[in-house]
């Protein structure tokens, strides 16, 4: 790995202390003891020697009239100051992160959003390959035992990015964590973490203390590898008990500009004409200038006249050198809500008769190519097979034959129910709840009043005189929907279940909502139209209009609405069919089982053209969808720390790992100078007796006194 990744990689060799003033009052007290007492003369006893010759030193101490002496320099004196700092050291409990197990239940939780896609570190490997190597390296660091570690416990592999997913429940094998990182795939999805904390908090519970190898009140260990760019950490938090250490993945500066959004929309007025509208994101601290390239069915058909010019990133924390940093940046630096540059770019018209993928690329490289180009599926233009069924009002039968539509037919429901079971036939079926069957077949339908064969709608009486309190005025049914002035005489009461969208509100009950039950989709109108003011009114025309527009595209759009990771794909088919295959966007094919007349796969993982394909009584039909990379994963600036609930978790370099207390290593080595100063102790009053020596005899009441 080349030099300049040294301050991102290298790891950080920080102590924590645990109880540092405790530590440091016992040597604040002991440390000037102990040398006050090697200040202070020592009592001697007398004890007669045959001469004072040699013991010129004692009697020098002897005529000294202060208690105190000249400090001597002692081995004794530096060996029980060494053993006082050790003691002092262990008290303040001090950890520092050695590679060691601690013995208790780790999980080891991967980021594969599209961010760790990027090749900032090293400009070949990902983000997710380095992060893959290092956790397998923690786990060959978790079973290596060690000076005063336990016997390992049981760890866990989780992976996330939009969702997570369990690679390894808790196991004591090293072999199969490691095959497990192995399996974790780059996924092109966002990255929300509370799921991967969800499932490592339900397999942490511990039951079995002496098989799981932890205490009930002993939370897991998290290692967390990832880039900082969570979407959902802030609304965490740690729990009593667990420890986390994050590991960063990639580089504080690493720049990104890539597509964020992409659009496209056929002429009214002529249908083989199609428009693309595209939005660029820059996510650097520097203004960028690219072009644009636009495809069809990987035909290159257009290219941007001139570099279109992205701004720059604006907000965030800013450094001292004022370059954009990571949302993880040091403490104390001034809070700037984050702004990406973007750029809306618009192609000119293109002729497109057909279906197809259309797809724009940016025409440069980084390093992060996933959201280098963006692509949106298109259907070939056509128009709508209306059915109107029973006896719907005139004000609604008029507006739905002015729609330029196909075919529009009227319909008994005795005809409905024999024909109607064809889930090809119509696209949007307008029939009043009277003239439904119990059971509604599979398709799109706009009911002017209450059915009976949707659950979810929980119909418990009438209301009367009513106006509308609210409504969503951005939905595509209420465009150009002016509701001010609607009076409703009388409409059923429905208290509609939580998947059920309710578009308009009137005091007390919903007046107009949008259901879905599988293969069946419904616009429901609580009143009939009759019973208000409404069919004399221009919102009504439109709304009639929207709301069949809005119903025919669900299923087959002229152009379809943009897809990403984490969504689920659904196609409808004819009555009979029982199976399509889909290719996927690395080519490999699955053969997918029709269920109620639709197809559906999912979550999805990767960006790409999905294509579906099945036979059925008109021939071979093809249904294809375009998947984008999640949107905000352009933003690859590493987070040096992350802000979990209250809580602020560093981040270590590549190779830092969980804390290991140091006092045992303190203690060790305190015993061992304590064994030292007592073998030094006595070794100065060992007597050696010398060979061939002959004994004294004692002296006498003669001989001189002096005090030892």
């Amino acid at each position: 790995m080349s030099g300049s990744l040294a301050p991102v990689l290298a790891p950080v060799l920080a102590i924590v202390w645990m109880t540092p003033l405790i530590g440091a009052a016992v040597a604040a007290v002991l440390v000037p003891l102990l040398i006050a007492l090697y200040f202070l003369k020592l009592r001697r006893r007398a004890t007669a020697v045959p001469s004072t010759l040699l013991w010129k030193r004692s009697v020098e101490d002897v005529r000294a009239n202060t208690p105190f002496q000249r400090l001597r320099p002692s081995i004794l004196l530096f060996l029980q100051l060494g053993l006082l700092a050790f003691v002092a050291f262990a008290l303040m409990q001090p950890r520092m992160d050695l590679g060691l197990s601690s013995g208790g239940r780790s999980v080891i939780i991967i980021d594969a959003s599209a961010s760790m896609s990027a090749t900032d570190l090293d400009g070949k490997k990902s983000r997710l390959a380095i992060a893959k190597e290092q956790a397998k390296e923690r786990v060959e660091q978790l079973f290596a035992g060690g000076l005063f570690s336990s016997i390992p416990g049981e760890t866990m592999v989780i992976s996330f990015s939009d969702t997570a997913k369990i690679m390894q429940p808790f196991t004591r094998s090293s072999g199969d964590l490691q095959r497990a990182i192995d399996r974790i795939e780059q996924t092109d999805g966002g990255s929300r973490i509370g799921d991967a904390l969800s499932l490592a908090r339900a397999f942490a519970t511990v039951i079995d203390p002496e098989t799981q190898g932890a205490t009930a009140s002993e939370g897991a260990s998290l290692e967390l590898w990832s880039d900082g760019q969570i979407s959902d950490i802030a609304a965490e938090a740690i729990r009593p008990g667990e420890t986390i250490s994050y590991h960063v993945c990639g580089r504080a500066d690493a720049a990104n500009l890539g597509i964020e959004g992409i659009a496209a929309e056929r002429s009214a007025t002529e249908p083989g004409v199609i428009q693309v509208f595209v939005t660029v994101r820059n996510d650097g601290p520097e203004a960028i200038e690219t072009d644009l390239e636009l495809s069809i069915d990987g035909s290159r058909r257009s290219v941007t006249p001139k570099p279109v010019k992205v701004p720059a990133a604006g907000g965030g924390r800013a450094g001292a050198s004022g370059a954009i940093a990571s949302r993880g940046a040091a403490a104390g630096a001034v809070e700037v809500p984050y702004k990406p540059g973007y750029e809306r770019v618009t192609f000119p018209p293109i002729i497109q008769p057909r279906a197809g993928v259309i797809s724009v690329a940016l025409v440069r490289s980084d390093v992060m190519v996933a959201d280098n180009r963006a692509e949106i599926s298109v259907s070939a233009p056509r128009r709508l097979r209306i059915a109107v069924v029973g006896a719907v009002d005139f004000a609604a039968k008029n507006v739905v034959s002015a729609i330029p539509a196909e075919k529009v037919e009227f319909l008994t429901p005795a005809e409905f129910a024999t024909r109607g079971v064809k889930s090809d036939e119509f696209d949007v079926v307008v029939a009043t709840p009277a003239s439904l069957p119990a059971a509604l077949p599979p398709g799109r339908y706009l009911i002017l009043g209450v059915p009976v064969g949707i659950d979810g709608l929980n119909a418990y009486g009438t209301k009367e005189k009513l106006s509308v309190r609210s409504q969503r005025s951005e939905h595509p049914l209420l465009h150009a929907v002016n509701l001010d002035d609607l009076f409703v005489a009388k409409a059923t009461a429905i208290a509609p279940a939580s998947d059920i969208e309710s578009i308009v509100e009137g005091p007390d009950v919903p007046l107009v909502v949008v259901a879905r039950r599988g293969p069946v989709a419904a616009v429901i109108i609580t009143f009939e139209p009759l019973d208000s003011n409404w069919p004399f009114q221009r919102g009504f025309v439109t709304f009639i209009a929207n709301a069949v527009e809005w119903l025919g595209a669900l299923d087959q759009a002229a152009v379809q609405e943009e897809h990403h990771p984490g969504e689920t794909l659904s196609v409808r088919t004819a009555a009979g069919v029982k199976e399509a295959t889909l290719t996927l966007p690395d080519g490999s094919v699955q053969t997918l089982q029709a269920r109620e007349g639709s197809v559906t796969f999912g979550p999805l993982v990767r960006a790409g053209t999905y294509e579906f394909r099945w036979s059925d009584d008109r021939g071979e039909q093809r249904r294809m969808f375009a998947v984008n990379t999640a949107e905000g994963e352009g933003r690859i600036t590493a987070a040096d720390q992350l802000s979990i609930g209250t809580q602020v978790v560093q981040g270590t370099g590549s190779e830092g790992g969980s804390l290991s207390d140091l006092w045992p290593y303190a203690l060790t080595a305190a015993l061992i100078l304590l064994v030292l100063e007592w073998w030094a102790y006595h070794r100065k009053n060992w007597i050696r007796p010398v060979r061939g020596a002959k004994p004294v005899r004692p002296l006498g009441a003669a001989a001189p006194i002096i005090r030892s």
